[in-house]
C-alpha cells in the first residue's frame, strides 16, 4: 500500500458488505464479488460457444496435467504436426515443380507459360518463411558487455541441460520471450524491462529457467519446420478465400447498375469464384484448424512444463510469485501510459528512477486487487496469447504440483552487478518510452 494514500469507503449493492479499498483500482466486493468484471466483454453467440469450448479444452488439459508423471507432449502429437506440415510443404511444391514439368512436356506451348507464370506469383505468396523473427545483434547485449548475465544464464543452462542463448536483448514488453532468429537460427532471448524490475531474484530465476525451458520441453510446433507450415497455410486460406472485400463488394454494386452482359458478368463473377475455390478454401482451413488444433495442444502444455522447469530452477514458490506478477500486465501497462502523459502536464517522469518506480507500483498492489485479478482471469479466460494456457490455470498448476525447492540461489551481490550490466540499456529504454 502507499504510505499517505486515502482508502476509499465502499458499501457492496449486492450484500452490504462493507470495506476500505485502494482508490487507483476497481471497487468490488470481497465477499460476493460483486463489480470484480466492470465490463465484461460482449461477444456474440459464435464468440461464446467458441471461448467456451476452448475453457473446456484447457480445463480437460489442466485436470490430465494435474497428476501426470510428465508434461511434455507426447511424442504421437509431434508425429501429427510433423506430418501435417509435410502435407502443406508438399502442396507448395507441387505448384512449383508441376508446371515447370507441364511446359516441358508441351515443348513450351504459350498457355503452359501463362499457368507457369500463374502458379510461380501463387507459389511467391505461400512460400514458406521459415525465418521468423531477426534481431539485429548490435542491438543485443553480448559477453562482452554483460559478462554476469551471461555466466547466470550459462549455471541455468546447465542446471536444467539447455542451451545458452546466443542472443539477449532488453525490450519495453511486461514480458519475456525465446525463440531463434535469421537464416542461422541463432537463439534469443527478450527481457522485458517492466517484468524483469518488477520480479524478485528468485523471481528473476523462475522466469529465465521458464524461457530457458523451451529450448529443450519438445514443443514440435514451434520449431522451423512446423512454423513455416503454419506461416503458409495461412496465406493459402487468404488466397483461396472465395469472399469479397467490402471495396470489390461497393463496385459490384456500382458495375450491375448497368446494363447488358457487363453488369450480367460482374453478377456472376463472385459465384464463378464461390463455385471453383470454395473446396480448395475449406481443404486449406480444415488444414490450417487442425494444425491451429495441434499447435494449442503442444504449445500450452509446454508452457505448463517451461513453468515446472522454471520452478525445478528457482522453486515452486517464485514461479508462483513471477506468475502472479505476470498477471498484473494491464495496471502497469496503465501505470506506465500514465508515466509517458505526464510530460504533457510539465512533470515529466525521470528516466533514471522508472524502473524502480514500477517495481514500487508493483509490490503497492493490494491483494484485494490480486484477487480481483484472478476472478477476471478466470472469467474471461485471461492469457498471454493462445498459444499459452490461462493464467489462472498456470498459476493452479504450480500450487497442485509437487512443490521444488529450487537448484540455484543468486546473492543479492550478483544480482547488484547484473543490474549494472543493464543499467545503460535500461536507461536508454526508459527515455525512448518517456519520449514516445
Amino acid at each position: 500500500m502507499v504510505e499517505g494514500l486515502a482508502l476509499r469507503e465502499y458499501a457492496c449493492p449486492n450484500c452490504g458488505e462493507r470495506a476500505r479499498l485502494d482508490p487507483r483500482f476497481v471497487s468490488w466486493c470481497t465477499r460476493c464479488g460483486h463489480g470484480a468484471d466492470p465490463k465484461p466483454p460482449e461477444l456474440g453467440k459464435r464468440a461464446r460457444r467458441r471461448s467456451e469450448r476452448e475453457q473446456q479444452r484447457s480445463m480437460k488439459l489442466f485436470e490430465s496435467l494435474r497428476d501426470a508423471q510428465s508434461l511434455r507432449p507426447t511424442s504421437a502429437v509431434g508425429v501429427a504436426v510433423t506430418a501435417l506440415s509435410c502435407v502443406v510443404h508438399l502442396v507448395g511444391l507441387a505448384v512449383l515443380v508441376l508446371p515447370i514439368l507441364l511446359v516441358a512436356d508441351t515443348h513450351g506451348a504459350v498457355w503452359s507459360y501463362v499457368l507457369l507464370a500463374l502458379c510461380l506469383l501463387t507459389y511467391w505468396m505461400v512460400r514458406p518463411r521459415p525465418f521468423g523473427r531477426h534481431l539485429d545483434a548490435r542491438k543485443c547485449l553480448t559477453r562482452a558487455t554483460a559478462p554476469k548475465l551471461y555466466g547466470l544464464l550459462d549455471r541455468c543452462a546447465a542446471e536444467l541441460g539447455s542451451p545458452v542463448p546466443d542472443l539477449v536483448r532488453l525490450d519495453l514488453r511486461f514480458n519475456a520471450m525465446t525463440g531463434r532468429s535469421g537464416l542461422r537460427q541463432r537463439s534469443f532471448l527478450i527481457l522485458g524491462l517492466p517484468l524483469w524490475s518488477a520480479l524478485s531474484g528468485q523471481e528473476r530465476l523462475a522466469l529465465l529457467g521458464h524461457e530457458l525451458g523451451h529450448q529443450i520441453n519438445g514443443d514440435t510446433t514451434h520449431g522451423l519446420w512446423a512454423g513455416s507450415a503454419r506461416r503458409s497455410i495461412h496465406e493459402w486460406t487468404r488466397l483461396l478465400n472465395p469472399r469479397q472485400t467490402a471495396y470489390e463488394r461497393r463496385n459490384s454494386r456500382i458495375m450491375t447498375r448497368g446494363r447488358g452482359f457487363s453488369g450480367i458478368g460482374t453478377f456472376l463473377a463472385p459465384v464463378f469464384m464461390v463455385v471453383v475455390f470454395s473446396p480448395f478454401f475449406l481443404i486449406a482451413l480444415g488444414c490450417r484448424a487442425l494444425l491451429t488444433r495441434l499447435d494449442l495442444y503442444c504449445g500450452q502444455r509446454a508452457e505448463y512444463l517451461a513453468d515446472e522447469l522454471g520452478a525445478r530452477l528457482a522453486g515452486s514458490e517464485a514461479e508462483y510469485g513471477m506468475l502472479a506478477k505476470l498477471a498484473l500486465a494491464e495496471p502497469v501497462t496503465n501505470f506506465l501510459t500514465a508515466a509517458k502523459n505526464r510530460r504533457a502536464t510539465g512533470k515529466p517522469a525521470a528516466a533514471d528512477s522508472l524502473w524502480a518506480s514500477v517495481a514500487e507500483y508493483v509490490d503497492s498492489v493490494p491483494e484485494t486487487e490480486r484477487q480481483r485479478r484472478k476472478i477476471v482471469d478466470r472469467l474471461r479466460n485471461t492469457r498471454t496469447d493462445r498459444s499459452h494456457p490461462a493464467n489462472h490455470l498456470r498459476i493452479a498448476l504450480v500450487e497442485a504440483r509437487p512443490q521444488l525447492t529450487g537448484a540455484l540461489k543468486v546473492s543479492e551481490d550478483e544480482w547488484a552487478e547484473i543490474d549494472a550490466e543493464l543499467a545503460p540499456g535500461s536507461l536508454d529504454a526508459a527515455r525512448g518510452l518517456l519520449a514516445s
